[in-house]
């Protein structure tokens, strides 16, 4: 296990906890610390991304497969701002496993976050809402775009563009 892949870690991950009730994998995700952002040190470190970012994944994964709604929020709340690894961006397929085919769900989920005092909560609750093009979120996109941070108000921007070409095509 020492040098194990990470798809096999994550794979092993989600097979310890085949047994879990819904309850104890939401309990094992609330009490997973959010992830760090992408900018610290930590990230070079083989034992983080072990035993906090593949959990984080195989948590992410397991939410998809039981359709665990109430995860998509504890997993929002605990995304790293940034992308390391690439492993974030695969987040909203779990979030929308989660709640298919219910987006206007998925979007009522996402839309407290996006005003989180935790900048990767905000970052991708707002790419989540991006990705639904929900005309509803449009006013959160412009709040969005007033953002401390240049990705959030990125994300935003292109929220708003992806609303305006749907209407334009409607």
């Amino acid at each position: 296990m020492a040098d194990e892949k990470p798809h096999k870690t994550i794979e092993r991950y989600v097979a310890e906890r085949a047994t879990l009730t819904d309850s104890a994998i939401l309990m094992e995700l609330a009490e997973l610390a959010p992830l760090r952002d992408e900018t610290d040190q930590i990230w070079n470190t083989s034992e983080y991304w072990k035993n906090e970012a593949y959990r984080f994944v195989a948590l992410a994964d397991l939410v998809a497969k039981r359709k665990l709604r109430d995860g998509v929020r504890l997993l929002l709340e605990r995304a790293s701002f940034g992308d390391p690894g690439e492993m974030m961006r695969g987040l909203r397929h779990s979030c929308e496993a989660a709640f298919n085919p219910d987006w206007i769900g998925l979007a009522a989920a996402c839309t407290p976050l996006a005003g989180s005092a935790r900048p990767g909560t905000r970052l991708w609750a707002i790419d989540q809402l991006r990705v639904l093009d929900d005309p509803a979120a449009e006013p959160v996109f412009r709040r969005a775009l007033s953002d401390e941070l240049q990705a959030v108000r990125e994300v935003a921007a292109s929220g708003i563009a992806r609303l305006d070409r749907k209407k334009n095509n409607a």
